[in-house]
């Protein structure tokens, strides 16, 4: 469904002596249902050896990559010494390894089995040496989603605006041409969303449950520049 909201008085400009601008803004929302399920995986290891921390990470990695139930993306992995300062002096601790991934889905059955995978086989390693901490899970709009939600919201205000010139023409007894359409500001949906950790003493039980799907708006606010002569 979309809106059409006036938000701008005509304003008469005079540019010669029998015709005249007429220019205007107005703004144009359209509402989007969000398609992608969202959540944020982080798995750290610490430990004293190097080894132990890229093959369990490599386990990991694996099958986060070999999955094909779920998008992924910008998967990361830094491998840093840890060291503590004691009596002013700094002590190598061991090393931290860090494996990150943005995972996606549009079905929340396969993204609920995914993640619990993820936990049991952190589970079968060893709860002490391993972390994984998974973000709350959001609906987000795909980008493919919102640029084609936007590129209809544009082509709608080209055809209302045209429309408007032609009604404009027969009121005033006049000819009404589109001289200028200024689209550059939108304002609505963030791609970008917050991300908060899950508590891991609740994961299991808050993977099984798919957040509360809400629509978002696309709206753009353009100004029409037209000339009555």
């Amino acid at each position: 469904m979309k809106k059409i909201i006036l938000t701008g008085l005509l304003c008469l400009l005079p540019s010669a002596l029998f015709s005249y601008e007429v220019s205007f803004n107005k703004k144009f929302t359209t509402t989007v249902t969000p398609d992608l399920l969202s959540t944020y995986i982080t798995i750290s290891i610490e430990n004293m050896n190097e080894k132990y921390i890229n093959e369990n990470i490599e386990k990991f990695n694996n099958y986060i990559k070999s999955n094909n139930t779920v998008i992924k993306n910008n998967g990361s992995f830094t491998l840093s010494p840890k060291h503590r300062y004691h009596k002013n002096k700094q002590e190598f601790t061991g090393y931290v390894g860090t494996l990150r991934y943005e995972v996606e889905s549009t079905q929340a059955k396969e993204l609920n089995k995914f993640m619990d995978k993820l936990i049991k086989m952190k589970n079968n390693i060893d709860l002490k040496k391993i972390e994984l901490n998974i973000s709350n899970i959001s609906w987000k709009t795909s980008r493919s989603l919102y640029e084609t939600s936007l590129e209809k919201l544009r082509l709608s205000t080209i055809l209302w605006v045209e429309s408007y010139s032609t009604s404009l023409s027969k009121d005033l007894n006049k000819t009404c041409t589109i001289n200028k359409i200024d689209i550059n500001t939108v304002q609505g949906i963030n791609l970008m969303r917050h991300m908060d950790n899950i508590s891991p003493a609740v994961k299991k039980s808050y993977l099984d449950v798919a957040p509360e799907n809400t629509q978002q708006n696309i709206t753009i606010n353009p100004t029409f520049v037209l000339e009555c002569k």
